[in-house]
């Protein structure tokens, strides 16, 4: 992209020329239908006698000047754009939350060493691989909190990331669309803040047009409120990319451990049965499908790997934002000629001009 090539920034308004198209056939069927009806009046000298201080080239003229005027009002209206404005283009990376999953099922050993550790494993790699965005970390259970807000000190993220256990949720389970409701609301909050008055005058972080959600989750429930609320990022041009940990075989037991972390055994449910934790494919698949995401599997696909090749198509969809934000409309280029041409038509009169000698005869 250098700029220099004819764009548009409007395109969706080309049904304009459709709406002139068929002005123009008016028009033109109506020159057509007046000189039938002149035809048939028969008197063809009488009506030159009558219409002889009339010039039809001039009408034909006005005409052909208004018919350009719209013609070019129309095309202004598709915004048509060509070379760029200079400014400062500043954090093209993206914001993104990494909503982590800390329920007892994550605490299962299907992975060495379990499933939390892998996955801050794989979010470490991710970490390391993201430049000049912003991220956020939202651990959930039962319920969900703001471990750390968007900020572009990325340390401070990884520190609060191993610092994350399992026995320091309040309630248990896994509330997968609260969490997501809760890391949408990160963003929606980083919006308010830049228009709050207390922040006038200080250096804030530019906020990205595109954002990422990074689930990472044993999706071990159907959580309908998880399908609500993708969707509800989808609306809010946020992409969520889901990461499953986990077996899918009903063969993984929920270990039991007191506040401490210690391990006292294995959950069960009210008739002393144990509880096994598998992996919901289909749930990640369609929260991260409804926003035209990405779902991986931790063990089936290359985590860290996918998520970098997907933020990183995020980004340049983000840095392609912005620049065509920096693209030199034209448009008023064709207004100054259209508004010419409808002046030049005001002031043109269809009155035909006659030599004195043809008046005095």
């Amino acid at each position: 992209m250098t700029g220099q090539e004819l764009g548009w920034a409007a395109s969706e308004h080309a049904w304009v020329f459709a709406v002139i198209a068929g002005l123009v056939g008016v028009s033109l069927y109506r020159f057509y239908w007046r000189g039938q009806v002149m035809q048939r009046l028969g008197d063809l000298p009488l009506i030159r006698q009558m219409t002889a201080n009339t010039s039809l080239s001039m009408q034909w003229l006005k005409w052909v000047l208004t018919v350009f005027a719209i013609t070019l009002v129309g095309v202004s209206l598709l915004r048509p754009q060509y070379g760029t404005r200079e400014a400062e283009i500043r954090n093209r990376g993206i914001d993104v939350a990494i909503v982590l999953d800390l329920s007892k099922s994550m605490l299962v050993r299907d992975v060495a060493p379990n499933r939390l550790k892998a996955a801050i494993v794989e979010l470490h790699d991710i970490l390391d691989n993201l430049s000049g965005g912003r991220a956020a970390l939202v651990p959930f259970a039962g319920t969900a909190f703001t471990q750390t807000a968007l900020t572009t000190d990325l340390d401070a993220v990884r520190e609060y990331l191993d610092a994350l256990k399992v026995e320091d949720m309040p309630l248990g389970g896994t509330r997968i669309g609260l969490a997501l409701d809760h890391a949408i609301s990160l963003f929606s909050a980083e919006s308010e803040d830049e228009d709050d008055p207390a922040f006038e005058g200080l250096a804030q972080p530019d906020s990205s047009h595109f954002k990422a959600i990074i689930l990472v989750t044993d999706g071990d429930n159907h959580d309908e409120e998880a399908v609500r609320a993708a969707e509800k990022a989808a609306q809010n041009n946020i992409r969520i990319y889901t990461v499953g940990i986990g077996s899918q075989n009903s063969s993984a037991r929920i270990p039991q451990v007191t506040d401490e972390g210690e391990q006292v055994g294995w959950a069960a449910d009210q008739e002393n049965k144990p509880i096994f934790s598998d992996l919901n494919v289909a749930l990640l698949d369609t929260v991260s499908g409804s926003t035209g995401g990405l779902s991986v599997v931790y063990g089936r696909d290359d985590v860290a790997g996918s998520l970098m090749q997907a933020l990183d198509a995020l980004e340049k969809r983000e840095y392609e934002h912005h620049y065509d934000n920096l693209k030199e409309d034209r448009f008023q280029l064709l207004l100054i000629p259209a508004l010419l041409f409808l002046l030049i038509e005001a002031l043109l009169s269809d009155r035909r001009w006659r030599r004195r000698s043809e008046v005095v005869a």
